[in-house]
């Protein structure tokens, strides 16, 4: 396994080839207590460095472009464009490199799931609510 990389102990692989140096991680999410509970959780992983945060879509266009990260954790429901529109943005978007997207969302209709997929998602995972 000293070829893959785990993102942040979630049970998720990369292959360590792919990435230069630490891992360069956006996130962004309206949760505001959430991406701080992430980021906080990441900035202790050695191997990864959140680079960028934003709170709605447009944001999250914006720091994607200028931080250019290798892995983007994104929200489906946000503000001013929501998380499948960003993540059509960025596949019609000239990016020198566009992020592997892990989608995480308390949203999880198969429907939408399917179309965040086509759109480019890399995974897909579920808020647990509490």
């Amino acid at each position: 396994m000293s070829n893959w990389l785990n993102v942040g102990q979630t049970g998720y692989y990369y292959r360590r080839e792919f990435f230069m140096g630490k891992i360069k991680l956006g996130i962004a999410d309206d949760n505001r207590e959430l991406v701080s509970m992430l980021e906080d959780h990441f900035s202790e992983e050695d191997e990864m460095e959140v680079v960028g945060t934003a709170y709605n879509g447009n944001d999250c266009l914006t720091m994607v472009q200028e931080q250019q990260p290798d892995i983007l954790i994104l929200d489906i429901i946000m503000p001013h464009i929501d998380g499948l529109a960003v993540l059509e943005k960025l596949r019609n978007a000239s990016l020198d490199k566009t992020p592997k997207v892990i989608m995480l969302t308390a949203f999880g209709h198969e429907s939408v799931t399917k179309k965040a997929v086509e759109l480019g998602a890399t995974y897909y995972m579920l808020k647990l609510l509490t």
